[in-house]
This record gives C-alpha cells, sequence and structure tokens, in this order.
C-alpha cells in the first residue's frame, strides 16, 4: 500500500513538498538529481580512501512521509528498514571508479538522488637502488623505482638528503596506463662531505582531495669516490742496515678502495697489497707501488739505502798541545744546540783571554761573523746532519785552543698515521691491534709515542732501545697499541703522537707530530634501544615502520617484522584484522635479536542489523546486532528517536529501535523493529457449566498472546449437535438441543512458540428441580417481596385503628350520624 505524498499534512500542503509534488507530476516516473532548493537527502561518505580497505557511508532524509531510501556504494546495495529515513551501508573499495549514490522515493511516481564521487587511490611500491659511476660518471646513481599497479595514478618524487629536500621532480602523469617509472638522481660526494645519507620519497596526486601519506624509500648511505692520492708523500728513503729488515707502506687511498701492485728495480712482484715486507736486504733498490682504481692510478716510490754500519773515533788533533789548551778561555752560548731540521741556528763563542791573535769558527756549513772578543756561527737552515763546526783562537805563542758545541739536528716525521692490522673493521670482544707508522725521523732513539683514545692517554712507548744509526740516517719505526674491541669503542678517536724526549737541556716545549685521528669501526651484535610493547593504532593511519622502535648495532642493523613466522610489508597500512603479537628482529654480520609488540589496531564502531528482531518478555535487553569496534563501543537504545534505558522487556512495547555504537574513533547507528514475544493468557479461568437438556449451550474460549496464538477444543465427544467455529481471536463450541451425551470435560488450549496454556471448561447436566435449585436466589426473592407487602398491609390497619376521631353536633344531623376521623378524614353519616 502506497503511503500519501508527504506534504498532505494537517490538512495544508507546505510550499516546499507542494514543489515537489508539482515537480513529480511534471516528470511522472523519471529519476531526476534533488533539486537544490528542495534538497531532503543528507549524504555523507568519505571523499577519499585507500584501495582494499572498507568504505562506510550514510545517507538520511529530513522528509519523513516517505516509500523507500536507497544507498548504492560501489557494486552494493542497501535499502532502509519500514518508515526508517537513515540508511548505512558498508563496502569495499575494490573499485577506483567507485561512487555513494542516494536515491529517495517520497510516492510511485517520484524519486530524486544525489551523487558523490569516491577517489579510490593505491600506493605505490617504492624500491631505492644504488648503482656506481664510471670512469666519465665519478659518483654514483640513484634509481628511485616507483612500481605503479593503478591506472590515472599521478605522483611526485622527492630526494632527500641528509634528511632535507635535495630535489623534488614534480608530477609525473601515467597517461591512465599502469607503468613503472624510474627516477634516476646523478650525485657527486665532495671530499670534505665523505659522506651523505640518501632517499625518496613518492607523494600521490589526487587533485583538489587531500593527499595520503607519502611512500618512503630505504635511506642509503654513499661516501665520496675519488682516485688513489698520496695520503703522506710520494718519494721515499729508508736506510737500513745490510742483512736487515724493512717494511715498505704504500700510503695511497682511495674509493674505491684501490688494488697494489709492486716492482722492485721494475721488476714485478706478487705482492698485492699496501704492505710489503722485504727481509735480509743487501743492496740498495728501488721500489714502485702502483695503487689502481676505476678511477685513476698513482705510482708511489721507495728507495731502499743499503749502508754498512762502521764506528767513528775521535777527530785527530793537530796538534799535541792542542787537547792540552782546549778550554782556555773559551765559552759556548748555547754549548748544546737542539736544532730542528731545516731551523735556522747560531751560537756566540766568547774568550776571556787576553793574548789573543786569532779568534775564529771553522765550519762546512753557514757562515760566521768575527768580533773578537766574540764570533758568532750561524746558518739559515741546517740540513747538514754530518755538520760539526767548532770555535778555536790563536794566542800569542802560535799556539791554539778549541772548543766544539753539542748540536743536535733532529728531524719530525714526514707523516706519523694510524692504522688498523688486519681488517679495518673490528668485531666486539676480539682482540685488535693498531700501528702507528712514523716515517723519516730522526734520531729514532729519542722518540716517546704517546697513544691517545678519545683524548686519554692509553700506552707510552718509549724507543731509546732502539740501535743507534749514523747521524743523518732517516728511520721509518712502528708502534702497536692492543686491546680487546668493546661496543663503547665504536666511534672512538685513537690517535698516536710521535714525541722528542732530549732532556732538561732540550727545548722547552718537547718537539711533537700527531697523527690524523683514526676512528675505530668495531662491529657489534644489534640490541632494541627502545621499543614498547604495547602500542596502539587507528586503522589505516599507521604502519609498522611507524613505531617508534630504535635499535643500536654495526653495521647499522636492518629491521623486519614477522607475524605468525611470516614476514611483513613494514609499510603496508594496518586494518582492523591485523591485530595482533609481531615479532620485530634486527639482525647484521655480528648475529640478531627479537622482540614481542603487541599492536592493537582500532577503529571506529559499526553496526550490522537485521530489520526485524524477537524477544521475549522479561528478558534483559542485549546486543542484537553484529557489533564491531575497537575500543569496545558504549552502547545506547533509542526508541522513535529519544534514547531508553530499559532493563527488562515489557509486553505491548513492540516498536522501532535503535542502536547507538560509539567510541572515540567515531559512532554509528541502525534502526531496526523490535518484536517482543509473550506466552498466551486466557481472558477467563477455569468454569463449571450445568445445562438443561434440549437447552442450546455456547462455550468460547478466549487468548492474548504475542505472536497471536492458536486456539482449539480438544478433549470432548463430537456429536452432530456439536459445532466448533472461530470468530476473531475466539474459538465458539455451540452445542445445539444439549443432552446427557453432551456433558463433560471440555478442554481449551491456546498456542504459540513462547509458550502453551490450558483452560478447562466442565459441562453439567441438571434435572428441573435441580434447575428449580438453580434459581433459588429467585424463589427466595419473590418470597421475600410476599412477606414484606404483608407486613406493610398490617402496618395500614393497625394505624387505622388507633387514629383520632371528631364528632360535631348539628342541629339538622342527628348527633349519632356525624362522625369525623381527623387521622383518616373519614366523615359517617350515620353509615358505615
Amino acid at each position: 500500500m502506497s503511503l500519501p505524498p508527504p506534504a498532505c499534512r494537517f490538512g495544508m500542503l507546505p510550499l516546499r513538498m507542494l514543489g515537489l509534488l508539482l515537480l513529480s507530476l511534471l516528470t511522472y516516473g523519471s529519476n531526476l538529481t534533488c533539486p537544490p532548493r528542495l534538497d531532503p537527502l543528507i549524504l555523507d561518505a568519505p571523499g577519499i580512501i585507500e584501495y582494499g580497505t572498507e568504505v562506510h557511508a550514510n545517507c538520511s532524509s529530513t522528509e519523513k512521509m516517505l516509500e523507500v531510501i536507497t544507498l548504492l556504494l560501489g557494486n552494493k546495495s542497501c535499502e532502509n528498514e519500514i518508515w526508517d529515513t537513515h540508511v548505512s551501508c558498508d563496502a569495499p573499495a575494490s573499485d577506483f571508479q567507485m561512487k555513494a549514490v542516494c536515491i529517495v522515493k517520497f510516492n510511485g511516481t517520484f524519486q530524486c538522488s544525489k551523487e558523490l564521487a569516491i577517489t579510490v587511490y593505491r600506493n605505490p611500491e617504492v624500491r631505492l637502488s644504488v648503482k656506481d659511476g664510471n670512469v666519465r660518471q665519478t659518483d654514483y646513481e640513484l634509481h628511485c623505482d616507483v612500481f605503479n599497479e593503478t591506472s590515472a595514478q599521478n605522483f611526485s618524487v622527492t630526494w632527500y638528503k641528509n634528511n632535507k629536500i635535495f630535489k623534488k621532480v614534480p608530477f609525473i602523469e601515467s597517461h591512465g596506463k599502469r607503468e613503472n617509472i624510474s627516477d634516476i638522481l646523478t650525485i657527486d660526494i665532495s671530499r670534505e662531505e665523505n659522506f651523505a645519507e640518501f632517499r625518496c620519497e613518492v607523494q600521490l596526486d589526487l587533485g583538489r582531495q587531500k593527499p595520503p601519506d607519502p611512500v618512503i624509500s630505504t635511506t642509503y648511505n654513499v661516501s665520496a669516490r675519488y682516485a688513489p692520492e698520496v695520503s703522506t708523500y710520494s718519494n721515499k728513503n729508508i736506510i737500513v742496515a745490510k742483512g736487515g729488515d724493512a717494511t715498505l707502506l704504500c700510503d695511497v687511498e682511495g674509493n674505491p678502495p684501490p688494488e697494489y701492485q709492486w716492482t722492485v728495480d721494475e721488476e714485478p712482484l706478487s705482492e698485492t697489497t699496501d704492505r710489503l715486507d722485504i727481509f735480509q736486504v743487501n743492496s740498495s733498490s728501488t721500489y714502485t707501488c702502483t695503487a689502481t682504481n676505476i678511477l685513476g692510478n698513482i705510482t708511489v716510490q721507495v728507495y731502499v739505502v743499503v749502508e754498512e754500519m762502521t764506528t767513528t773515533g775521535p777527530a785527530a788533533v793537530s796538534n799535541p798541545e792542542e787537547k792540552a789548551l782546549e778550554n782556555c778561555g773559551l765559552t759556548l752560548m748555547p754549548s748544546e744546540v737542539y736544532v730542528k731540521y731545516g731551523d735556522p741556528a747560531s751560537i756566540n763563542c766568547s774568550t776571556a783571554s787576553r793574548d789573543v791573535a786569532q779568534m775564529s769558527w771553522e765550519f762546512s756549513v753557514g757562515s760566521s761573523s768575527e768580533t773578537p772578543p766574540t764570533v758568532t756561527w750561524m746558518v739559515e737552515k741546517l740540513k747538514d746532519f754530518t755538520a760539526k763546526p767548532f770555535c778555536f783562537v790563536t794566542l800569542n805563542d802560535d799556539s791554539q785552543c778549541l772548543i766544539k758545541p753539542d748540536i743536535i739536528l733532529y728531524k719530525l716525521p714526514d707523516s706519523v698515521a694510524v692504522s688498523a692490522v688486519g681488517n679495518d673493521s673490528m668485531r666486539e670482544g676480539e682482540e685488535h691491534q693498531l700501528e702507528c707508522v712514523i716515517h723519516t725521523v730522526t734520531p729514532a732513539n729519542k722518540l716517546l709515542v704517546k697513544w691517545y683514545k678519545d683524548n686519554e692517554n692509553v700506552l707510552s712507548d718509549d724507543k731509546k732501545d732502539m740501535s743507534l744509526s749514523p747521524p743523518g740516517s732517516l728511520q721509518n719505526l712502528s708502534s702497536f697499541y692492543t686491546f680487546t674491541a668493546k661496543k663503547s669503542d665504536n666511534g672512538s678517536i685513537f690517535r698516536c703522537e710521535a714525541e722528542f724526549q732530549f732532556g732538561p737541556a732540550g727545548p722547552l716545549v718537547p718537539p711533537s707530530m700527531a697523527s690524523k685521528p683514526y676512528t675505530a669501526h668495531v662491529h657489534y651484535k644489534p640490541t632494541f634501544k627502545a621499543c614498547d610493547s604495547h602500542y596502539t593504532g587507528v586503522e589505516n593511519g599507521f604502519r609498522l615502520h611507524d613505531l617508534s622502535c630504535e635499535t643500536d648495532g654495526n653495521p647499522p642493523p636492518d629491521i623486519k617484522w614477522y607475524y605468525n613466522g611470516a614476514l611483513i610489508d613494514s609499510l603496508k597500512l594496518l586494518n582492523r584484522n591485523d591485530s595482533g603479537i609481531y615479532t620485530a628482529t634486527v639482525h647484521n654480520s655480528m648475529g640478531q635479536v627479537k622482540t614481542d609488540v603487541n599492536i592493537r589496531v582500532e577503529y571506529r564502531p559499526s553496526l550490522s542489523c537485521q530489520m526485524l528482531y524477537e524477544v521475549k518478555v522479561n528478558e534483559a535487553p542485549k546486543t542484537l546486532c553484529k557489533l564491531e569496534g575497537s575500543p569496545p563501543p558504549d552502547i545506547s537504545w533509542l526508541k522513535n528517536g529519544n534514547e531508553i534505558f530499559p532493563r527488562h522487556w515489557k509486553k505491548h512495547e513492540s516498536g522501532n529501535y535503535s542502536l547507538k555504537a560509539s567510541n572515540k574513533h567515531g559512532k554509528a547507528e541502525q534502526h531496526f523493529y523490535l518484536n517482543i514475544l509473550y506466552s498466551p493468557e486466557f481472558t477467563e479461568p477455569d468454569t463449571t457449566v450445568g445445562f438443561t437438556a434440549d437447552h442450546d449451550v455456547t462455550l468460547v474460549c478466549n487468548a492474548d498472546g504475542n505472536p497471536e496464538p492458536e486456539i482449539k477444543w480438544t478433549h470432548y465427544q463430537p456429536a452432530d449437535n456439536v459445532r466448533e467455529t472461530t470468530v476473531g481471536r475466539q474459538k465458539i463450541i455451540t452445542i445445539t438441543r444439549a443432552t446427557s451425551t453432551n456433558a463433560g470435560h471440555y478442554i481449551c488450549v491456546a498456542t504459540n512458540k513462547v509458550g502453551k496454556v490450558t483452560r478447562s471448561v466442565i459441562l453439567v447436566k441438571r434435572d428441573k428441580i435441580d434447575q428449580l435449585f438453580t434459581y433459588w436466589w429467585v424463589i427466595l426473592l419473590l418470597v421475600l417481596l410476599i412477606v414484606i407487602a404483608i407486613l406493610g398491609f398490617i402496618y395500614r390497619n393497625n394505624r387505622r385503628k388507633q387514629g383520632l376521631y371528631n364528632f360535631v353536633h348539628d342541629k339538622n344531623i342527628p348527633m349519632q350520624s356525624k362522625t369525623t376521623v381527623e387521622n383518616g378524614t373519614q366523615l359517617l353519616n350515620g353509615e358505615n
């Protein structure tokens, strides 16, 4: 049965609905978009949703008098319940051209609709790969590969260097095709930078819609690439005692690490590392090291000079008396000189003798100024280790005396460098050794090698026990520091310092040279620095990648997530079905460690209700609909839009109800009809009915219940004069001209799905005397009325006898014939 048009209310036709009615008459049988001024529809649906997730939409009408309201969500259709002006729908986002359409039908001829397009997107997969350059392209190519599985999705690529935007590629159009795109970034890392971190992020372009979170690639560390170059110096002179051993170092560095090739006097050797050990050297030779990588090569030559060690005695004295006169009045200032190789030097020589014929300096290098009694020897750059100047005087008697200064010419190392012995990468718990190589230094036996770790002196290696070498011979020497690597050593700065120990007479500040800092790289097992054991996130709003699980380890560990033993993509958005205990595993070459994280994915409430529910009377209310939501939603009952608080269901409370579910993430409401059932109840109690033969008898059975009970008479003897009929909800037995055979026990049974009840009627035949006794109250009433009438008559007569009489004398009437009764007004005229 169709409803009257909603405009027909209270005998009036409101203007707005009148317009709708007129419009329906003009557009009979067609579907129309609701006119703006008359729009009765409210459509609520998300404008953007990720592919594969659940879409929730609502549609309601401001008009109460409607037939049906339908919500089309993608490929799913949902309709309202009876007399409901609201409809909800949930459907998976499985169509990239998804729409939400709400259609309302007001009567048999007019309906209008509202439509909303839903943008469905799918984030692409992003991978970052690194390719080394070549000779012409000296550094790296970074490839940001975008695997776009969806057509007509445009996106942009943003490159980050050290967490700052480095380059942004404008939106790339996919031209409606599914295609994989790779954006290539060519980079050069300078030597000053040393290394840098790169990643790429892909951002979808959804037009006017707010874009989703970008997809982030892994992060790569890239270091500067350069051709081999000498880290200290190229030409080296090493003096070796005949038959002695030596170690030659090819101090070349480069990235990629170079390959080494040694030759001796142009004859190739089999050694391919930067270190060459030579033994029992008997002849001087030229060793050449060639270091090569993809970007170039460099050659370093080391000259090994073999010398035979001899002991030099004191210089001969020309005059036998010179020794005795050696100190005759001569004084040097200073008498002991420490000169750095290549620095200037000067010594004053003075005499206290007055018998001086000549005074001067004898020297092989330098110059002198002679203004006796003081003469000065000076040299601008002292580089001759054999220089032995002396000051002398010739007295008037031609005798001579002289004095020699102690000149210590020292040379600081050409370089001091720290390197690891063996693998540059150390492992926690293992013993490792660092070598401090000191190149071309003299005198070596005056050196003290100090080792520092983070500015703390950890070792002092005194070289005073080294064998003496000829004056001016340059030596290479090494010092070693051995320690057991610990995790805390990672990143520690080691350096060594070669310091001359000349004693109190030496320079006030001991000459020294320190190495460049050496950073220790200690490999150690990964650990979790911080990772919450419980985490709560919102559906489609977070990924495992977003969890604040900080790790530590060297090499930097990779973190992987597992669920029920299966590897999980950490960039995937989690939904309500993904709650559970996840295992985070971090691993590197040193080992791995695991931790469990209990992840709860929360989401807004949803209700799935049937149109009709049946409950029994006195039952406590319970949630009838399928309810979902996290955290568990709060439930409230509404009847006809008003909130109620039922404790038990009562009779006759059936009607339109709704459930409302709410939590911190949203609300949901569903409408349904609630039918309250109760067992049958008879309107009359058990009874006994008497009848008289040949009279008609009627027995009526009536019961109430929900659902309406089925009523029937049982346990009676069928007969020709017995007829059973139904009138409404009543079952009636009619007995025509009842006889004694109709007497008996009649049972009425009322049954529905809730229960069953019975009512008993006993039919009894009575005789006439019994009938008379049956009407004893009528006879008693008649007797009582007769008695009352008789008593009234007697009372009246008694009053008449006791009345007052007046006798009036009339001259014309004889005395005995005139009688007046005052109380009866009776006059006697001589007659009775």
